[in-house]
């Protein structure tokens, strides 16, 4: 969904209990800026209503009419559709209990929200794919969502970005770290890809340290070469947009960890999974990134 009013107004969001959002559930959010997105952290949903809900926290004071926000479920968290709409319904018992309930316009826009979802929801379970579904709020059009679709593609390279040891927070930024965590998925029961995996491992880049060495020496060595990538990365792209330098950053500390064999075929590959993938046909890009790698190993040899 997307902010309705800001800080001024009592900022107000388009997800509301119809949508499964409940007090104390966090939300990431999102502003879009220049064609692309900027994380802005994460939001605490303090009042929950059937068309809208209230943010809590320090980043709900920085909200602007029109910011984007995000939430997740899986499927086994969303349950059958009966259970959807059986739990809704009882919420709305008790919250309308010692009040006079909302106007008949809001009780039918509710109503035709929660038959959507009971309709999609076996479909949902069908479907193998990252997301299956989707529950947009009134002011996010199918055309909206489908712009969302780089940004989305980004957020899961993200969390496989995370999951084999890139520290978000430092890589990209703090705002990415809470982001993508509030993203990503927690499976009740651990599946088989959920599972950790003995991957075989690639030939270790030169610039990381011997792999049987120390936890704390590996950490220490990986901050040290994302330092020496934000460097060079704010030389080489000093006229690209902050999220450009974010993305380059990330592939560029991702390449030291997976030691792919045709680095610029993964570059384009990244680049074409990212909110710009405009970029994996942006010949100096694909010259720059590379640029920033040899630097970053003449840096690590001396």
């Amino acid at each position: 969904g997307t902010v309705l009013s800001s800080a001024a107004e009592a900022e107000r969001i388009d997800l509301g209990d119809v949508h499964g959002i409940l007090e104390g559930d966090l939300l990431a959010a999102f502003r879009r800026t220049d064609n692309h997105y900027r994380p802005l952290g994460t939001v605490q949903i303090i009042e929950s209503h059937p068309t809208w809900s209230r943010p809590g926290g320090p980043v709900a004071a920085q909200l602007q009419q029109g910011d984007l926000v995000l939430g997740i479920r899986t499927v086994r968290q969303i349950g059958t559709g009966s259970d959807f709409s059986e739990a809704f319904l009882n919420r709305q018992l008790i919250r309308n209990s010692n009040r006079n309930g909302y106007s008949t316009l809001r009780e039918q826009e509710s109503a035709q929200v929660l038959r959507t979802i009971v309709n999609r929801q076996q479909r949902w379970v069908k479907q193998l794919k990252p997301v299956a579904g989707r529950i947009r709020g009134a002011s996010v059009t199918p055309a909206d969502f489908q712009s969302l679709q780089p940004l989305l593609s980004q957020i899961r390279r993200c969390q496989d970005f995370s999951a084999i040891g890139i520290p978000l927070e430092k890589c990209a930024s703090p705002e990415w770290a809470a982001v993508t965590a509030v993203l990503t998925p927690r499976p009740a029961v651990e599946t088989a890809s959920s599972a950790p995996r003995n991957k075989q491992p690639a030939a270790p880049d030169a610039s990381l340290p011997n792999p049987d060495s120390s936890p704390d020496s590996l950490a220490a060595t990986l901050n040290r070469r994302i330092e020496l990538i934000q460097q060079e990365s704010s030389v080489v792209l000093f006229d690209r947009f902050p999220e450009e330098r974010i993305l380059a950053n990330l592939i560029c500390t991702a390449i030291g960890i997976e030691n792919p064999r045709n680095e610029p075929l993964w570059i384009g590959l990244e680049l074409a999974r990212s909110q710009f993938p405009e970029l994996a046909d942006d010949r100096e890009m694909q010259q720059e990134i590379p640029e920033i790698l040899k630097r970053v190993r003449n840096a690590s040899e001396q």
